[in-house]
């Protein structure tokens, strides 16, 4: 021991002091991520990787923990280690077309889109991060760009990129011909194209055209930016379109699109890739809070959110967001906190007080609830809002007075919805089951059904609703149809296990009916539970019926 010592560690046990370092590291990271701690793993990964920069199994795991802390330098890091030895995943290269478009390093982005090519899944991103870097070089972007039109994923994306890139390139004229359809048709999924090319006529002092972009205002975002424009408004506003802005809303929509997929890493990865690109733009921060959201990182989800500034045209979207998360996470506290700071700066936003309602309602405060519904209610005819909006606010509060057993208002509150927004299969189908709950107008409630159902035959909770009315008038054998059309849609759902556990015992399937209720109970809680206990036990009683 002493001769290998006097000159130095063996090869042997130099490999083997490495993999043991390795080892230990890998566990300690696995522990950390079990406990819920991705910035300690994070942390851990880097550390070994840096310790054993050839061992394959540290280099994955460095780059998904990386991806899901927005580590770029170590993600980086893990794909140069697994690239070198011919283990590269195929969307690795795009972190490495990244970092050399950042650093204007074109032979390396060029070697990267190579390697993209070679690795096939992301091919067809090719042509776009050609065109985006040949405008970065001043070369001729329009000859590269023509050639996404060339394969049915990347002609998906042309028409948009296509508008970003004449904006990018100083060619409005082009720019707004294209933009003429996109605010004509008013599609929900252009709203952020819209915002950016409105945004960069704002910041070229063409509040004309920025506006007639917005002209039918459809999402939120719009709406807001159309009145910051009118009122003036250009700091944090007003903003150019550049190739970062073009090739990192790319980024954006790919990570938008994956996530509608569920394919939570990619589309966090994707978020990743843009937020390198544009650190300070509100969409990338929506993008990425969403991301985070979707992949189940509550807390790097709200700090992102709450990085979006109060006069950004994406704030009203952000806190909502980041509201929707700490909710889920039962942080009420935090929740209310938020938008008490936030109301305090814009006592009139009718919004802001439905997310409060929101949180109220979760939270079970169901009669503070309706108050704050009510008080957005308010606020939203003070600005001669929508009858659709409305609608949708008073159902709200409906609902909440529902809850809360404040009856007949509630009722009223509903009727009112319905009256501003009808054929509404929602508001329909919300009307008729909260009366036929309380056993009350039975033929005005069955009425509200059975139009929703009308509207909306393929949802499973208006097939349970209207499954469930046949019941209660008596018609046990047609209430059975339509709840088992519910449950093939919902078969986990309790509220429909248990009425079609009811209309079965009814029926004398006796058997079927216990099934039934035990599917149920398995998501029951509290006086659900005891309910449905009871039934499986001694069978329906009078006072044991499905609420």
């Amino acid at each position: 021991m002493t001769f290998f010592l006097a000159f130095g560690p063996s090869p042997a046990l130099a490999t083997l002091d490495q993999s043991q370092i390795s080892l230990e590291r890998f566990v300690e990271a696995r522990l950390a991520e079990s406990s819920g701690e991705p910035l300690i793993a994070a942390s851990i990964y880097a550390e070994g990787l840096a310790a054993a920069p050839d061992n394959e199994l540290l280099a994955a795991k460095a780059y998904v923990k990386a991806i899901e802390v927005g580590n770029f330098d170590l993600a980086l890091k893990a794909v140069n280690s697994l690239q070198l030895r011919g283990k590269a995943d195929a969307e690795m290269p795009l972190l490495q077309f990244i970092d050399a478009y950042n650093n204007r390093d074109w032979q390396s982005a060029e070697n990267a889109i190579v390697e993209l090519e070679a690795l096939k899944n992301f091919a067809f991103l090719a042509p776009f991060l050609e065109t985006w870097m040949a405008v970065e070089k001043g070369d001729n972007a329009q000859a590269i760009f023509a050639r996404t039109k060339e394969n049915t994923s990347s002609n998906f994306y042309h028409y948009e990129q296509l508008v970003l890139l004449n904006l990018a390139t100083g060619n409005d004229r082009d720019a707004i011909q294209l933009l003429t359809t996109i605010v004509e048709r008013n599609e929900a999924r252009m709203a952020p194209v819209r915002v950016i090319a409105a945004r960069h006529f704002w910041s070229k002092n063409d509040p004309e055209t920025a506006l007639k972009i917005l002209q039918f205002r459809r999402s939120g975002p719009e709406q807001k930016l159309f009145r910051q424009i009118e009122n003036g408004e250009k700091r944090r506003v007003a903003r150019r379109v550049n190739g970062e802005t073009g090739l990192g809303f790319l980024f954006q929509r790919l990570s938008n699109d994956l996530a509608a997929q569920r394919a939570q890493f990619l589309s966090l990865l994707m978020a990743q890739l843009a937020y390198r690109l544009e650190p300070k733009s509100d969409y990338t921060r929506l993008t990425l809070g969403r991301a985070y959201a979707g992949a189940e990182f509550r807390q790097l989800a709200v700090a992102e959110f709450a990085e979006i500034k109060a006069e950004s045209p994406y704030f009203l979207a952000g806190i909502s967001s980041e509201i929707a998360s700490l909710v889920s996470e039962n942080k009420y506290d935090q929740a209310q906190q938020r938008l008490s700071a936030s109301i305090e700066r814009d006592t009139a936003s009718p919004q802001l007080q439905v997310l409060k309602g929101q949180v109220l309602q979760a939270r079970g405060d169901y009669a503070a609830a309706a108050d704050a519904f009510a008080q957005a209610i308010i606020l939203a005819e003070n600005i001669e809002a929508s009858d659709a909006l409305l609608a949708n606010y008073w159902l709200a509060l409906g609902g909440a007075q529902e809850q809360a057993g404040i009856w007949p208002e509630g009722l009223e509150s509903l009727r009112k919805a319905n009256e501003l927004l009808p054929n509404s299969p929602s508001i329909l189908n919300y009307l008729g089951y909260a009366q036929l709950e309380r056993l009350e107008n039975k033929q005005e409630a069955i009425a509200a059904i059975r139009e929703a159902h009308a509207l909306r035959p393929s949802s499973p909770a208006i097939t349970d609703s209207l499954g469930w009315a046949y019941f209660v008038i008596g018609e046990a054998d047609q209430a059975v149809v339509y709840l088992e059309q519910a449950l093939a849609g919902e078969p986990q759902d309790p509220t429909i296990n248990e009425h079609l556990g009811d209309a079965y015992w009814t029926l004398g399937r006796k058997y079927e009916a216990r099934y039934a209720w035990k599917s149920a109970k398995l998501f029951a809680e509290d006086e659900d539970f005891e309910r449905l206990a009871s039934k499986i036990e001694v069978g329906l009683q009078s006072d044991k019926t499905s609420p």
